[in-house]
């Protein structure tokens, strides 16, 4: 995975229908903000939810592993107590159900999106506000291990048939700006390619990239800590495009105080305090090895390349850890498209009031397809939207609007808006020579043509687009044997 990836119900509709205009949001209770930092406290949540399974057979984490995961994808999360080769067990399928998120957050799925807005608008507001601290011991280094350490004793799986190796898929790289010093932090896929080495993909425009440029040029190496296991609330904000340094700031309001971090040993980088296993390495200077295939968020192989290499000089972790991975599908889908979907309605809302929500289905990987609902009070705003949306996620290939009578979420009912108000000869939008996302193997030269789809009602609706409806009633009223 390369991008990977908050939290009491807010009730004041005003808040959920402008959650990036600045209203202050309720507290958020010690237990919800504790689940969404501490992966063991957020185990032991779904289990007491019933969202989680526990895999007590051992398994190979050489793809017997994934295969197991990929039974339950979408569904229940899934804890394996028993990974041959290694003492510690292995957690997955933290996002691949929406439903399951909106419950760590406590509150509906559909909330989601506009909780993360929220913490994106008030971080912008007031910068200053719940700052991290840095501590010298937490949870992430009680075990240290600077010697005779190795990355093949952690349960690192190999997911996909073709894949190159072990890979690190769910872990966030936490970095330095070398000009400022300021700490930041995203997803990448990492292959372990040694018991002390590492080769891994970095996507165009990431400051990773950037910050990595400026410390070849002094050929000097880039320091990084690798954090495994940190839940829900950081690792979502990670998966937040274009937020830079202020990522953390935005993932202490979804949890309603500041998340802590640690020194690191060996290397002048912090790393999360809740952490489950923390890898200190260094990007070496203009060296590259191969690295991949690796099954991608489009589910296609990505390519095998010589990429960047890291030199690991220390591994801590917790006592009794737990590693967390995940499969490059519903996961990678659920994490791009919430927090894209925040995105997206706080940067659209604010030019087209219009728009009620936004829906980035897994049919488009989360990432190249989206639904934009609108409540139309003029005809023409609906297309306004649709071009206004593909500037805020360029990753973008189609869009689709609909009107407020359809359920954004149901693609059946997507599909009947489609079929029953598109009208091609001027519903029909394309934009030629886009700047996509280079995963997508549409992408030419790293350009694609991009679609939009006008499935709304005229305005004003006019009685052959009253849609059929039906009366409101209780089952529980009634005597009813299934």
């Amino acid at each position: 995975m390369t991008r990977s990836p908050a939290i009491l119900f807010f009730v004041l509709l005003s808040l959920l229908l402008a959650p990036t205009r600045g209203f202050s949001q309720a507290p958020v209770p010690v237990e919800v903000g504790d689940r969404l930092v501490d992966i063991k406290k957020t185990i032991a949540f779904l289990e007491k939810t019933g969202d989680l399974v526990r895999v007590k057979s051992e398994v190979d984490p050489n793809l017997e592993l994934a295969g197991i995961a990929k039974m339950y994808e979408g569904k229940k999360c899934i804890l394996f107590e028993k990974v041959k080769g290694s003492k510690y067990p292995v957690f997955m399928g933290l996002v691949w159900n929406r439903d399951t998120i909106g419950k760590l957050f406590n509150i509906s799925k559909e909330q989601v999106p506009f909780v993360i807005a929220n913490a994106i608008g008030a971080w912008k507001k007031d910068k200053t506000a719940l700052v991290s601290g840095m501590r010298e011991k937490g949870p992430a280094n009680e075990v240290i291990q600077t010697k005779n350490f190795s990355l093949y004793d952690l349960p690192v799986p190999v997911h996909a048939l073709k894949d190159g190796g072990p890979y690190f898929d769910s872990s966030v790289v936490v970095v330095r700006d070398p000009e400022t010093g300021v700490a930041n932090f995203s997803v990448h896929r990492i292959m372990v390619t040694g018991k002390d080495s590492l080769s891994f993909l970095i996507d165009p425009g990431r400051h990773l990239g950037a910050y990595l440029d400026i410390m070849e040029k002094k050929g000097k190496p880039l320091q990084v800590t690798i954090n495994n296991g940190i839940s829900l609330a950081p690792w979502l904000v990670s998966a937040i495009p274009g937020q830079g340094p202020g990522k953390i700031g935005i993932a202490n309001r979804l949890v309603g105080r500041p998340i802590e971090f640690v020194k690191g040993q060996t290397v002048d980088v912090p790393a999360f305090a809740d952490a489950q296993f923390v890898i200190e390495a260094e990007i070496l200077p203009n060296v590259k090895a191969p690295e991949g295939p690796f099954a991608e968020v489009t589910g296609y192989y990505g390519t095998r390349a010589n990429r960047w290499v890291m030199k690991v000089k220390a591994i801590t972790h917790q006592k009794n850890p737990i590693f967390h991975s995940l499969l490059s599908g519903q996961e990678v889908w659920n994490a791009v498209g919430l927090t894209a979907e925040a995105k997206i309605f706080s940067i659209v809302n604010k030019k087209v009031p219009d728009l009620k929500a936004v829906y980035l289905p897994p049919g488009g990987s989360g990432f190249y397809g989206a639904v934009i609902q609108l409540q139309k009070s003029k005809e023409g705003v609906q297309n306004e939207a649709i071009l206004e949306t593909f500037k805020a996620f360029p990753s973008l290939q189609w869009v689709t609007a609909v009107d407020t009578d359809v359920n954004l979420y149901d693609p059946i009912d997507v599909e009947w808006a489609f079929t029953t108000r598109f009208d091609a000869k001027k519903g029909f939008i394309m934009l030629p020579d886009q700047v996509g996302h280079p995963l997508n193997p549409m992408v030419k030269d790293g350009l694609v043509t991009k679609v939009g789809i006008d499935a709304t009602a005229p305005y004003p609706r006019t009685p052959a687009f009253e849609r059929a409806q039906f009366k409101t009633v209780n089952l529980k009223d009634f005597v009813i044997k299934e």
